[in-house]
């Protein structure tokens, strides 16, 4: 447009935009959710949703938006569910990761992804990761913050391996790193 204008951008804000929006987002959030670690195509997508793929992207921009999308939600969900501030909130989150591989998968690829600052995700992960030490710094605000910024990075990683080797107790690591790491008994 020659006003400057953004004509995605301003669909993105009109309420019917936003609503569609949302519900594509849900849709998405939820085929993720239940979906094995190859997660879901974004026709499956599409189709819970109730549009076409190009509707899908027209929303979001690109799949790498929408996956960030999803993952902001997610976050969202798990700090509505989940007592964050507390051990045991935190271990319950964890848990749930070991329940829902697509969207456990889908964070490890975007972590990746996120390495390149120009894309998508790279703003999203850097957040992600400042908001789970300040959570961590929650139950212990006297530790070390490499301390805390390494259980960090070691609930990244344990949810790496959890994607190759199903038997891994994220949380139940967790707990113990944490206690080694941070003294606290969780």
């Amino acid at each position: 447009m020659t006003d400057g204008t953004d004509p995605v951008a301003a669909r993105r804000r009109s309420p019917k935009g936003v609503a569609r929006r949302s519900a594509i987002l849900e849709a998405a959030l939820k085929a993720y959710a239940t979906s094995d670690r190859l997660g879901p195509r974004l026709r499956d997508i599409a189709d819970a949703a109730g549009v076409t793929e190009a509707g899908v992207l027209h929303h979001f921009g690109s799949k790498d938006e929408l996956f960030v999308a999803i993952l902001r939600r997610r976050d969202e969900a798990a700090a509505s569910l989940h007592d964050l501030g507390t051990a045991d909130g935190q271990n319950a989150y964890l848990a749930e990761t070991t329940r829902t591989p697509g969207l456990t998968k889908l964070f490890v690829d975007m972590s990746a992804a996120a390495a390149d600052p120009t894309h998508p995700a790279h703003a999203f992960m850097a957040e992600h990761r400042a908001a789970v030490v300040t959570v961590i710094s929650r139950l212990a605000p006297d530790a070390d913050v490499d301390a805390v910024e390494s259980l960090a990075a070691l609930a990244e990683g344990l949810q790496l391996q959890w994607i190759a080797d199903p038997s891994i107790d994220v949380a139940g690591r967790m707990r113990r790193l944490t206690t080694l790491l941070l003294g606290l008994d969780r």
